[in-house]
């Protein structure tokens, strides 16, 4: 099986260049790696924070980031080795050890990096500011592109093997869905370790450093438990409308997942993002007032088939947090064929629930088509342009990663 052959070969690398690190630098039981390690068993008790399917705030980065300056490449190839054969523990066997490999792999090469560049976190050798910046900083900079950089292209090439999606593709969605973030990360792991060693702190700096960042990270768990309520009723909600039309059944889920995908893509506002998802969610929420017969007919020709959208929209129009999405539900339906230019949230929805009745849920004569020739269709819709097909395009890459990754 490919997939396997290619978890196989990145275990491989991981055994060489753990051996080679190992080798070449050496690894020593210090205190400093004990506490290391407890750092790392508190970020995998803990997780990460997640709102909206998004990680908001996790230490694991930088405490890898970090790891690479204090315990040196082959210390921080381990550490890595072992957050990524115990992080997700209800995954698959395989999918562990792929994380593992890959982990060790990114973390060895920042910490080979970052000796490469010159770097050290001796206080004996950083005497002023330009000694921080040139032996500490940039070659710290470095480690965290090289370690950002190696896991794309690692999570790439397996979901190039396991689903054929090109790597170029791949990497673009990873960098321009988490890239920000990985400069985040360096910043703190950077702070972390001049107080840690320059400033002579040590573990002290941990609680620096991040004592607020746990302060921030219960802010937005709290936050995302709210959202999770929200999303619990909007659940019960899908589950009105796939009780009507069974032949439904995940349909809402996968178009609120796509359109979600595709406005990150396209750099919409974090709100905006949000309130594209659940309209994507919440889009055939209207067929729930519709004769069953006609809903389970699915024929879009029927006139009153049409008046559901704008159905749904008033079904949702007394609950606040919803406001958002009711003009990308109302509108979707007709948006990919207007006269006039709908708004983009109503054609990101539009295109994705497009797709997934061309892919998933089939045509009204029972087809069920590829991904090509479904965007093949999509292209000749007056209101799909160049720039939304590349981002359902993404988007779908994106999906495949997440699911190659659980």
């Amino acid at each position: 099986m490919p997939v396997l052959g290619y978890i196989g070969v990145v275990v491989a690398l991981a055994v060489g260049l753990l051996a080679f690190l190992i080798g070449r630098y050496g690894v020593f039981p210090t205190w400093e790696f004990a506490v290391f390690a407890v750092l790392a068993v508190g970020q995998l008790l803990a997780g990460d924070v997640v709102v909206e399917r998004r990680v908001v705030l996790s230490f694991s980065s930088i405490v890898l980031l970090a790891g690479q300056a204090i315990l040196g490449p082959a210390g921080a190839g381990l550490l890595g080795l072992g957050m990524g054969a115990f992080e997700g523990r209800s995954v698959p066997l395989r999918a562990r050890v792929f994380n593992a490999a890959e982990v060790a792999i990114f973390s060895g090469l920042g910490g080979l990096a970052f000796l490469v560049a010159g770097g050290t976190a001796d206080p004996a050798q950083l005497q002023d500011t330009s000694d921080i910046v040139f032996r500490l900083a940039l070659p710290l900079l470095l480690a965290d592109i090289v370690q950002f950089l190696a896991n794309v292209l690692l999570l790439a090439g397996v979901v190039r093997v396991a689903q054929g999606v090109p790597v170029s593709v791949q990497v673009r969605t990873l960098v321009g869905s988490t890239g920000a973030a990985y400069i985040g990360y360096g910043i703190i792991a950077f702070l972390l370790v001049v107080l840690w060693r320059p400033a002579e702190l040590g573990p002290v700096a941990v609680l620096l450093v991040l004592g607020p960042l746990l302060v921030a990270q219960w802010a937005y768990r709290q936050h995302a438990e709210e959202l999770t309520g929200q999303g619990r009723a909007l659940q019960v909600l899908v589950a009105a409308v796939e009780a009507k039309a069974p032949h439904l059944t995940g349909h809402s889920t996968r178009v609120a997942e796509l359109s979600g995908h595709m406005a990150q893509h396209l750099g919409l506002r974090p709100q905006m993002v949000s309130d594209t998802r659940v309209a994507g969610m919440l889009h055939d929420l209207g067929q729930t007032s519709l004769p069953t017969a006609l809903v389970r007919s699915g024929d879009p020709a029927a006139d009153s088939f049409s008046t559901y959208p704008a159905r749904g929209a008033d079904l949702l129009r007394g609950l606040s947090f919803l406001a958002g999405a009711l003009p990308a539900i109302e509108g979707h339906h007709t948006a990919l064929d207007a006269d006039d230019h709908p708004a983009l949230p109503a054609r990101i929805v539009g295109v994705a629930d497009a797709y997934d009745l061309l892919t998933e849920v089939g045509t009204p004569d029972g087809l069920v088509l590829r991904r090509d020739e479904a965007i093949e269709i999509l292209r000749g819709r007056p209101h799909v342009d160049a720039e939304l097909l590349q981002a359902l395009e993404a988007s779908l890459a994106r999906r495949i990663g997440e699911e190659v990754s659980r």
